[in-house]
């Protein structure tokens, strides 16, 4: 099983409007903060050894889930509210792609170990060797680099910049941002108003690197003389790490 991600969210959100997401590639070199950050932030664990409670926030309400690792397969997701005859069409679509991830063959391939609510570089939508320093302040490193979305069909990554934020002592992954300075056309039947996502992570007590607390995305425009709004916030909290990680650099 894989938790939510990055690509995992924005996956629904960017099929409503015709884009395709592609794997991202790996950076073959590193400043020396952006190394010990992806160090003690990038790890791996099982999905037995979480605990977390997920809000989903978008036009259409609420949605609380809960997942605890410790239960059986099948059992670990679920839905605290609303009753899931009431969840919207968005909502149901993300609440079902969370709650049947893990059970196809390329998650058993995996043998059940990801970064889960860990950074990861690899879902970063970073292009290889484009992290370039942009910022140093007193309370941290600012870094830009050229979004990667593996978009083939549609031109996304081309009107977008990506941030990573890097702080603390030692060096810590603290934010991943993408977004549109304007909107753009990606395709002849698609324009893009607004685009952004943030990807906060933060410490918490009893858990060995940061984890993500917050992915927020903001995506609207029209497709198909269509007008849509697919904005939405991922909130995790009581999140409790029940086992042991693993560096997954």
């Amino acid at each position: 099983m894989k938790f939510p991600s990055v690509r995992a969210a924005t996956s629904a959100v960017c099929l409503t409007a015709g884009l395709a997401l592609a794997p991202a590639h790996a950076q073959e070199t590193l400043h020396p903060v952006l190394a010990e950050a992806f160090a003690n932030s990038e790890l791996a664990a099982r999905e037995e050894d979480w605990r977390f409670t997920l809000r989903v926030t978008n036009a259409d309400g609420e949605l609380v889930g809960r997942f605890d690792g410790s239960l059986a397969e099948g059992e670990r997701w679920q839905l605290v509210s609303p009753p899931e005859v009431e969840l919207s069409d968005m909502q149901a679509g993300l609440w079902q792609g969370f709650s049947e991830d893990g059970n196809d063959e390329d998650d058993a391939a995996d043998d059940d170990v990801s970064n889960g609510l860990f950074f990861s570089f690899a879902e970063a939508d970073i292009a290889p060797d484009s992290l370039r320093l942009q910022e140093e302040t007193g309370s941290g490193w600012v870094f830009e680099f050229e979004p990667d979305l593996g978009d083939d069909d549609m031109d996304v990554a081309g009107h977008l910049r990506g941030r990573l934020t890097i702080g603390g002592t030692p060096a810590e992954v603290r934010e991943l941002r993408l977004w549109a300075p304007e909107s753009f056309k990606p395709h002849f039947a698609v324009r893009l108003q607004a685009f952004e996502m943030i990807q906060a992570y933060q410490r918490v007590d009893g858990v060995p690197a940061p984890v993500l607390t917050r992915l927020s995305q903001t995506i609207s425009g029209s497709a198909a003389f269509q007008a849509f709004d697919q904005s939405f916030e991922l909130a995790f909290s009581e999140i409790e790490f029940l086992g042991e990680a693993v560096s997954a650099r």
